[in-house]
């Protein structure tokens, strides 16, 4: 996987959730795209809206499963921010390995908050580690931070406090867990229960 600045990417809870029942409700297997456009799914303002949504939904849509699409629709709001981050994090490796590398080092050290410098010092160590990281303008950069944030406090790690965020443990729906365990990522799953 490779690291990609997805600054112009959003959680899309809502559209990915309207999407999953689309497609089961319609036994959608060909022409998704054009589909989602007709029906408005999606609920775009125009063209260039319409296309950015949908390039991100259908590559988040590739790592569920069809009982995961259903569970995204059915299960209570966590478990569904859960399925929708588990998403991501199988797409985005820069999210993913700050979910292990500080979360989760943070967690395993009973250390339940993250400050801007554990931001700043993530980014600083990713631009050492990769010339693609490295590239990115400073503006892109503080534009992922902000998508890290935004991503894993949509998705229920990460609560915004007054001294920067608090990690907190998401309770997602064990038939969630099982489906991933038995037929997703398990890699990933295991990171996202450091």
């Amino acid at each position: 996987m490779e690291y990609r600045a997805i600054t112009g990417e959003n959680f899309y809870l809502i559209e990915m959730k309207n999407t999953c029942k689309f497609i089961l409700e319609n036994k959608v297997e060909d022409d998704l795209k054009n589909l989602l456009k007709i029906n408005n799914i999606l609920e775009t303002v125009s063209e260039s809206n319409f296309s950015k949504k949908f390039n991100t939904i259908n590559k988040r849509l590739k790592s569920l499963t069809d009982n995961l699409k259903k569970q995204i629709i059915d299960t209570d709001l966590a478990s569904a921010r859960f399925v929708n981050l588990y998403t991501i994090l199988c797409n985005e490796r820069f999210i993913l390995e700050f979910l292990e590398e500080v979360v989760k080092e943070k967690y395993d050290n009973y250390d339940y908050y993250i400050k801007e410098s554990n931001f700043s010092n993530y980014m600083e160590t990713k631009s050492e580690q990769s010339k693609v990281i490295e590239s990115w303008t400073v503006e892109g950069k503080k534009k992922m931070l902000v998508k890290v944030k935004n991503f894993l406090t949509e998705g229920g790690f990460l609560e915004r406090t007054s001294e920067g965020y608090k990690i907190i443990k998401p309770i997602v729906d064990s038939s969630v867990i099982d489906e991933i365990k038995e037929n997703g990522n398990k890699k990933i799953l295991n990171i996202m229960f450091y």
